[in-house]
């Protein structure tokens, strides 16, 4: 039996913005950019590129910097300060070659520049990192909003949560307004707000609707902060959001939790959230007017819960549409990790010169003189960013670069090449090899830090959306393991669908893609309350139509995130029948993809030969494959399937030992 073949998705080609005032420089760039695969769109000064660029949403915006009507610094400017240019990489194009020149172009908010006249490889290559590094900001926006939907549905589930985080959020954002926070900040808080129950997902339901508790009970769901926070910190981007996770339940007076912080050590986005959550619940949990509310919550800032001053702006703000500013206070800055280069030059010159420019620009340096060491230090060592030389004794640069490639650890680390030949064919074969940018000695200081924090920027959101994806899984594992009946379901329907898929000739790379599907086909269920999901009678047909939403809520959380695009028909039609009685499409027979089948199977026996709220007690593995046969008789399952099912296992259950892989788990910490 072989898997049936997968259509290739149509790929977008990705848009360039190219803007120049010289006619012949403008079709000269048009070549180029067609000829690497993009889609172009033309303007010839600033003004036209200020009236495209919405209309357009390119992936990059090739930006001449003296023209007529607008120069390229001042569209910049105009482009970079609205919402929809601010994500949009630029690249300027100059002929002025002095360092001003290129700081004012970075000012203006370029994310890298090139003199003229422009090599077309390094044209190329510079264009293609900012395009990478655009659409991983997209994915990781995608990631983001992922979880965010993940954290509403949990609140969807109970009547009295229903729309909590959005009132929390707004209300933080007038806040955010009387205190004259910055546009970023302000961000900050809000998506810190949006977030802030995220941790709710390890708690059981019956806990969140109690209404009296035992002390083992309520640590429990006060451990949602640091489990929210623990979701959260692996992920450089969403770190900024930890501090509001974490500690909106801590207190003024320090009585508060998890960690029992006092006074200003309790961070002001946190504060911020923390009074805006609490208020949310007085108003609408105990269902008095906003006075009141407001009034309780003063009493309790007078009690010592939270600064007083802080609880006199909110009740302001909350009062005022547009808030006006009363006050300046500020997030304190946390200043991220120094980056690590590794430098590898035989050299001694341009070593130093290259120390004396990572030093000023706050990078934290190591330095090797041939390949074999760099080797050496990068075992030992975690490096961000290589900067390597071609040309040097012991083992060459090319050789080291070879070697870093076919290392999976180092797949995505950065590699700038440094050489002082000006030989193209060298270059490309460099890039070929697998070094994403080149630098020319003698080195231009603002042109290396550029190169290396656009480097970093790109290693940063791939490490970010492969934790993403594991903390999506992870999530959906904690979702089932809140209930004995489904604890490690997810996660046995992945390793035993992984097994099956390679016992009938899937790929490796497919029958890993499957297991993925595996460990998230039910987390849509966090849509689900407990209570119809263990419910022992039958369900009424409002409920049960709510349980059959799973599968297509489930898809529709995903779908955001591109990389998880291959799981999605396997989350859909999971609950599909052979004889088209199934949900939620009525799939009939073949028009079922052929994985679908396959892990609806794996997926029924593993519910078959486990305990449920609705069965009395598990199914023996014979009993299972009995009844997965009989079923596949009567219509639910494809026979051929089912046998070839039957035939991997043989006399004996799944041995879980031999078939398990590591899952995504979730720490406190």
């Amino acid at each position: 039996m072989s898997s049936a073949a997968v259509q290739p998705s149509a790929v977008e080609r990705d848009v360039v913005l190219a803007v120049d005032d010289n006619e012949q420089n403008l079709q000269l760039l048009e070549e180029y950019l067609w000829s690497w695969g993009y889609d172009v769109v033309l303007a010839r000064d600033g003004r036209e590129a200020v009236e495209l660029y919405p209309r357009h949403n390119p992936s990059i915006i090739v930006l001449d910097v003296m023209m007529p009507n607008m120069d390229g610094y001042e569209a910049c400017g105009l482009i970079k300060r609205s919402p929809a240019g601010r994500t949009i990489p630029i690249l300027m194009l100059t002929a002025l070659t002095g360092t001003d020149d290129k700081i004012r172009a970075l000012d203006c908010g370029a994310d890298d520049f090139l003199n003229k006249p422009i090599n077309r490889e390094e044209l190329r290559t510079r264009i293609r990192s900012l395009i990478k590094i655009r659409n991983l900001r997209k994915e990781l926006d995608s990631s983001e909003n992922i979880i965010m939907t993940l954290t509403s549905a949990l609140e969807s589930k109970d009547a009295h949560t229903i729309g909590h985080v959005q009132r929390v959020a707004s209300y933080a954002s007038h806040l955010c307004d009387k205190l004259g926070m910055s546009a970023d900040e302000k961000e900050t808080v809000i998506k810190g707000a949006m977030l802030h129950d995220l941790g709710m997902i390890g708690v059981p339901d019956h806990l969140l609707s109690a209404t009296a508790l035992d002390d083992e009970e309520r640590g429990r769901v006060a451990d949602h902060t640091r489990m929210g926070a623990s979701i959260l910190e692996p992920m450089m981007t969403f770190r900024q959001f930890v501090p509001i996770v974490r500690w909106h339940h801590e207190r003024w007076d320090g009585d508060g939790y998890p960690d029992r912080l006092r006074g200003a050590e309790i961070p002001l986005e946190a504060q911020i959230v923390g009074i805006a959550n609490r208020f949310d619940e007085i108003h609408h949990e105990r269902a008095v007017s906003e006075p009141e509310a407001m009034a309780v919550l003063a009493d309790e800032a007078q009690r010592g819960a939270f600064d007083p001053e802080l609880v006199k702006l909110f009740a302001a703000a909350i009062t005022e549409e547009l808030p006006r500013v009363v006050t300046a206070k500020h997030m304190r800055p946390r200043p991220r990790p120094k980056p690590r280069v590794l430098c590898v030059d035989d050299n001694a010159m341009n070593r130093e010169l290259v120390a004396a420019t990572i030093g000023d620009a706050g990078m934290q340096l190591t330095l090797a003189e041939n390949g074999r060491e760099a080797m050496e230090i990068l075992e030992r060592e975690p490096i961000d960013v290589v900067l390597l030389d071609l040309v040097m004794p012991v083992q060459d640069g090319a050789s080291t670069l070879a070697q870093l490639r076919a290392d999976p650890r180092f797949e995505f680390l950065p590699v700038i090449v440094l050489t002082s030949h000006r030989n193209s064919a060298m270059r490309q074969e460099a890039i070929v090899a697998g070094a994403d940018d080149f630098i020319n000695y003698p080195l231009h200081r603002l042109e290396l830090v550029t190169r290396i924090q656009s480097l970093l920027r790109i290693k940063e959101y791939h490490g970010d959306l492969e934790q993403t994806q594991n903390v999506i899984c992870a999530l959906a594992l904690a979702l089932e393991a809140k209930d004995r009946y489904t604890r490690g379901h997810s996660q046995r329907v992945g390793d035993l669908a992984r097994k099956f898929a390679l016992h009938v000739g899937i790929s490796a790379n497919d029958a890993e893609r499957i297991r993925i599907a595996g460990l998230l086909h039910d987390i849509g269920k966090i849509a689900v309350p407990e209570r119809l999901l263990n419910k022992q009678g039958p369900l009424t047909r409002e409920e049960f139509m709510r349980v059959i939403d799973h599968p297509v809520i489930g898809e529709e959380m995903v779908r955001p995130l591109t990389t998880l695009t291959s799981v999605l028909q396997l989350i859909r039609h999971h609950h599909e029948r052979y004889d088209g009685r199934g949900y939620p499409d009525g799939l009939h027979g073949d028009a079922i993809p052929y994985e679908v089948r396959l892990l609806s199977i794996v997926d029924a026996y593993d519910a078959l030969t486990s305990h449920r709220a609705y069965r009395p007690a598990p199914l023996t593995h014979e009993a299972a494959i009995a009844t997965l046969r009989r079923e596949a008789a009567g219509g639910k399952w494809d026979p051929q399937m089912v046998e070839a099912f039957a035939s991997m296992l043989g006399a004996a259950a799944p041995a879980w030992d031999e078939i398990s892989r590591p899952a995504p788990m979730l720490h406190l910490a």
